[in-house]
C-alpha cells in the first residue's frame, strides 16, 4: 500500500524546456536545475497558477520566452523532490553537489 502524505497537494513548477526546472532564487539570483542545480535536491513550488505568475511579474527581468507552468503532486508546502518533479514530467537533475539516499556525492 502506497504512502500518502496529507501535506501533499497539486501545485505548480516553473519549467523552461532550455533551463530546465526553475528551482528557487538567491541573493537576488535564479537557479535552473539544467543551468546551475546547485545540489538543490527539490524545487520550489506554487499553490497555483495565478502566484507562479505574480512571482515570475516581481522578478528584475522578463522570464524567459517558453517558460511554463507544470502541475506536480508536492512532497510538502512549497516543494516538490527530484522524483515529484519527474513524476510530473519534469527533466530529472542532479550534480555532484545534489544530496541523495546513499549519502552527497563527491565532487572529483
Amino acid at each position: 500500500m502506497a504512502h500518502s502524505n496529507p501535506l501533499s497537494k497539486v501545485h505548480y513548477l516553473i519549467v523552461h524546456p532550455k533551463f530546465g526546472v526553475y528551482l528557487g532564487s538567491a541573493q537576488g539570483r535564479g537557479y535552473w536545475s539544467k543551468v546551475d542545480s546547485v545540489g538543490q535536491p527539490a524545487a520550489v513550488t506554487f499553490p497555483s497558477q495565478q502566484e507562479a505568475l505574480a512571482y515570475m511579474a516581481s522578478w528584475a527581468v522578463s522570464p524567459p520566452a517558453g517558460v511554463q507552468l507544470l502541475p506536480v503532486v508536492s512532497d510538502g508546502p512549497g516543494y516538490a523532490t527530484i522524483a515529484a518533479c519527474v513524476r510530473a514530467g519534469a527533466p530529472a537533475w542532479l550534480d555532484p553537489l545534489t544530496p541523495t539516499a546513499n549519502g552527497r556525492a563527491q565532487a572529483l
